[in-house]
């Protein structure tokens, strides 16, 4: 996404961050518990390391050996995750255990909560589909 968003598009990385994070979790009716960095949110955070070119492969993901995404190049790849506070990946390497992952219902949406409008607002009619729900600090470049 920060590549057909900020280095295609030209979105700004604040921008990005809103589109994928902030919104996505109003949304999903996850906001303020996600999407936000505040006392009391459950911030999961991704750092991007920007400016680069590296073709993805199934071998650097974690837990699987198929990715659809196989072959694509993308100018920027995670560096670290924080989940909670603690790392648990960091340079390629998974620190973390698959058991710490937690589940989060999700609250009815009201409308002036998250309007459509808001997140799509740049975004042509025909790529909407394509938005995904993920927490996303852009990091070292």
């Amino acid at each position: 996404m920060y590549t057909n968003m900020v280095t295609k598009r030209g979105y700004s990385p604040e921008h990005f961050v809103d589109m994928i994070s902030s919104n996505a979790a109003r949304i999903m009716g996850l906001y303020p518990r996600k999407g936000a960095l505040a006392a009391g949110s459950d911030a999961d955070i991704v750092l991007l390391q920007t400016g680069l070119a590296k073709t993805i492969r199934a071998a650097d993901l974690h837990e699987t050996d198929y990715t659809p995404w196989e072959g694509h190049v993308v100018t920027a790849w995670p560096a670290t995750t924080i989940l909670r506070g603690n790392v648990v990946v960091e340079d390629g390497a998974f620190h973390g255990d698959l058991k710490h992952g937690q589940f989060l219902a999700k609250r009815k949406v009201a409308e002036e909560d998250a309007p459509a409008g808001r997140l799509f607002r740049n975004i042509p009619r025909h790529d909407r589909g394509n938005a995904a729900c993920v927490a996303v600090l852009p990091g070292r470049s």
